[in-house]
């Protein structure tokens, strides 16, 4: 099993105005031990969530800088008809699960109505409710990083993740590092999609929403994967991989904002429906299997102004240019891309006014050829991730040419306007003649491949294991939960559980050597848990020896640390100790230590030298008692 005990109880309180250190810290079981420490929580406090399955659990928060955690990230889980309200400023929200729950139809899992929220490290599975997450109209600047969102129960026209925009200031909402994953349905219009910005009647409204370094794969609910329906939203450095029926879609809204993303093995990259202004730049795609890009022919509001820029597409299926119908695009500039060996033709339904400079073209053009697109071989060379860059001597080296359009620079969206960058981040020339055509500069400092995947979104506790929890009802007993350090389960492992009297835990194989043998039970969890239906119908045993608790004095010196730091511990108790150092997004960043030390005084030293300056955290877990967390930082 992936060991990923991301424990999230004070990781977050790097936000710097948040931390005080007088806050208190209220531990709660239950939802009335919820209710009475939100009850007298204040601003700073942190609201901690033990290790359990928790059921119908309804969390209104309209209280200011909270921290509303779990314990362990990833083993508080909610279910049944749980859901989380969020009206306050400021607060923190990390580490839970929603699995397999019911709220109905008119409900979404979690409502985000306050602004400067974050959350993070949250998984939503298989629940039944209209939408999974609503950030609403008039607030601003919430965050959702390292989240899950997968499989929607209801498979009725409703979107998962929606933003509402208002007529009267921008949203700058964040989305970044999230997984987008399994979605069923047969595409078209069945309304499931992963993320929706903004309505119909929200087209006009500003939202500079960011989606960045999210991952979207099997997303077939709808067949739109991201759809567009406000002004000035950034949409990068993205994965849409295995989408047969959906692509990322620019809606109502104008001013759309696309680059630095790939798009591989789908049914479309980027659909342009309507709207003006959006531009497309430093994009890979590779196997699409419908139409790389698709400009509609639509009425109700045309297309205008559309600029295609620095774009490789390989291996793929046509740019459509939609001058089928009544309302061609207008003012469409495609500029110094690469279209190589395409499954059919490069390009169908040319209007004849696009604007074409500094284009690269292998295989069939299937227009009429514009002064614009080059016959050559731009001789890509795919890599050993499978990915194409330019070769030596590539034609498409310091080949740019100039006249294209200006690209936008909206206000606090850092977006990559003159295009410094490549599509890995690498710096490209200033000088418009010496940038390469295509996605990526030559010679690729960095390896060609996408920035994120199943490996590197989501939550740090789902890793890349299918992993189940328990939650029995045991005969006369009532309800038993899995235990905190025991109760997770690779699919296909073998467990022996020991039901342990009075604390309504479920305790696996460990707790025999601590004294709780009676009636131990071999189990052979699988996908859908069957053979746990019978597994404590017995005789619950009457006592258990106390669990020892390891206490740890531990201590950083220097801190603030410049390179090499000293981190020192007190023992009472030999055995496993893990150090991991994590960022301001509770992302792993670097492991200290690992392995067993003996009881007394022990001191580990780690370079930290090459860490970027700012605050970490240094988390220590063992597995004889409660994990350890100090800040420290990095000078």
């Amino acid at each position: 099993m992936n060991r990923t005990f991301l424990v999230t109880i004070a990781l977050i309180m790097v936000f710097g105005p948040l931390l005080d250190l007088s806050a208190k810290t209220w531990e709660v079981n239950s939802g009335s031990s919820y209710s009475s420490a939100y009850s007298s929580a204040a601003s700073g406090d942190s609201i901690i969530w033990a290790d359990g399955v928790y059921s119908d659990i309804k969390m209104s928060i309209s209280k200011s800088k909270l921290f509303i955690v779990a314990r362990t990230s990833g083993r508080t889980i909610f279910t049944g008809n749980s859901r989380a309200l969020i009206s306050g400023d400021d607060n923190v929200f990390s580490g839970f699960q929603y699995l397999n729950g019911d709220i109905g139809t008119g409900n979404e899992v979690i409502e985000i109505s306050g602004s400067r929220n974050h959350l993070t490290q949250i998984n939503i599975k298989d629940y039944y409710c209209q939408k999974y997450l609503v950030i609403k109209a008039g607030c601003s600047h919430n965050v959702l990083s390292y989240c899950n969102l997968e499989y929607k129960a209801y498979q009725g026209d409703k979107n998962v993740l929606s933003v509402l925009v208002s007529s009267t200031s921008p949203g700058y909402h964040t989305i970044k590092y999230c997984s987008f994953k399994n979605f069923d349905g047969t595409g078209g219009d069945m309304g499931i999609e992963p993320i929706r910005i903004g309505l119909s009647s929200q087209g006009e409204y500003i939202s500079r929403t960011v989606v960045e370094y999210c991952y979207f794969e099997q997303c077939n609910g709808d067949g739109e994967i991201i759809s567009n329906k406000a002004r000035q939203n950034v949409f990068r450095y993205n994965t849409f991989y295995d989408n047969p029926k959906a692509e990322l879609v620019l809606r109502h809204g104008d001013e759309g904002v696309v680059y630095g993303n790939f798009f591989i093995n789908g049914k479309g990259g980027i659909r342009v429906k309507e709207g003006q202004n959006h531009v497309i730049f430093n994009n890979y795609f590779s196997g699409i299997t419908s139409r790389s890009i698709n400009l509609q022919n639509y009425s109700v509001d045309p297309l205008d102004y559309v600029t295609i820029a620095y774009n490789t597409f390989v291996n793929s299926a046509k740019v459509d240019l939609g001058a089928s119908g009544s309302y061609p695009p207008k003012n469409v500039v495609f500029a110094n891309n690469i279209f190589a060996d395409p499954t059919g033709d490069l390009f169908t339904n040319a209007s004849g006014t696009e604007t074409w400079m500094g284009n690269i073209s292998k295989g069939s053009l299937g227009i009429s050829r514009p002064a614009g697109i080059k016959d050559t071989d731009p001789m890509l060379v795919m890599n050993s991730e499978g990915y194409y860059g330019l070769a030596e001597g590539s034609p498409a080296i310091d080949s740019s040419k100039a006249g294209y359009p200006p690209l936008p620079d909206y206000p606090d969206m850092g977006i990559d306007h003159d295009i410094l960058l490549d599509l890995m981040q690498q710096i490209r020339p200033g000088e418009i003649a010496l940038k390469d055509v295509g996605c990526s500069e030559n010679p690729a400092d960095s390896l060609i491949m996408p920035h994120v995947g199943a490996h590197n979104t989501g939550p740090d506790y789902l890793g890349d294991i299918d992993i189940y929890y328990l939650d029995l009802t045991v005969s006369g007993s009532g309800s038993i939960l899995a235990d905190p350090l025991g109760g997770i389960y690779e699919k296909g492992s073998n467990v022996v559980l020991t039901a342990i009297p009075g604390t309504g835990y479920l305790f696996s194989h460990w707790s025999a050597q601590l004294g709780g043998n009676e009636n131990p039970k071999s189990v052979q969890i699988t996908s859908d848990l069957t053979g746990i239906a019978n597994f404590m119908k017995d005789t619950i045993p009457n006592s258990i020896t106390e669990r020892v608790e390891m206490v740890i004095n531990l201590q950083i010196s220097p801190n603030p640390v410049n390179a090499w730091v000293s981190i020192k511990m007190n023992l009472d108790y030999s055995g496993r100790i893990d150090l991991f150092l994590y960022d301001l997004t509770g992302k792993h960043v670097k492991p200290i230590h690992s392995g067993r030390l003996s009881a007394g005084e022990q001191i580990i030293e780690a370079d930290l030298s090459s860490l970027k300056a700012g605050f970490y955290f240094l988390i220590l877990i063992s597995e004889h008692g409660s994990p350890v967390i100090m800040k420290l930082q990095k000078i």
